[in-house]
């Protein structure tokens, strides 16, 4: 990915020379273009890093524990309600059987 963004800033690089020997119409919108290119580019590797960084540290941290151990059932079935995501979504088969008392109770206004 990085040879990419080194091969479009070289293209851009060539493109700005290449409009400052001709400066006609087609040689600025083949600057702006690799201009472009190498932001994507950029941006591309930027999100690529971030991801790499975020698993890294999900790693560490085992996500369903907190929601099981501390956070009250009801508050989460509520708030799947709420927005009308599919419970489904928060708890698997087994989970959705030990919460079936808070499934049943919970209404979309729930408030602890």
């Amino acid at each position: 990915r990085s040879s990419d963004l080194t091969d479009a800033r070289k293209e851009l690089k060539s493109a700005k020379s290449d409009a400052k020997a001709r400066k006609d119409e087609r040689t600025k919108k083949l600057v702006e273009s690799k201009k472009k290119a190498v932001q994507r580019i950029e941006e591309q590797l930027m999100k690529l890093e971030v991801q790499a960084t975020d698993r890294e540290e999900n790693k560490q941290i085992a996500l369903g524990t907190s929601k099981l151990n501390y956070l009250d059932p009801r508050i989460s079935v509520a708030w799947c309600k709420k927005y009308g995501i599919p419970i489904e979504k928060i708890y698997n088969k087994t989970q959705r059987e030990k919460f079936a008392w808070a499934i049943d109770m919970a209404e979309d206004d729930y408030e602890f």
